[in-house]
């Protein structure tokens, strides 16, 4: 049988470990919960950086560089008086 000093220190231990144990039931929840927003938001960001690479490739295309030159710039080619030959 245990003596009644011994329940006295045993049931303040299983208190403590008992309340250990909850805390570190909502600390794994809150954990779950975060990891779960930031697999979402990876995914997200994965997808607008896909359409940003996207973005970029057409706006750098060759055709498209040289008609907003032309056109919004108003640049054109030089003529053969303007280029310089070492």
């Amino acid at each position: 049988m245990i003596a009644p000093r011994a329940w006295m220190l045993l049931v303040p231990v299983i208190a403590v470990l008992a309340g250990g144990q909850v805390w570190l039931s909502h600390l794994r929840y809150e954990l779950s919960l975060d990891s779960q927003r930031l697999i979402a938001e990876k995914e997200s960001l994965k997808l607008e950086s896909s359409t940003l690479r996207l973005e970029v490739a057409s706006l750098t295309r060759p055709d498209r560089l040289r008609e907003y030159a032309r056109n919004k710039l108003g640049m054109a080619p030089p003529s053969p008086m303007q280029v310089l030959h070492p």
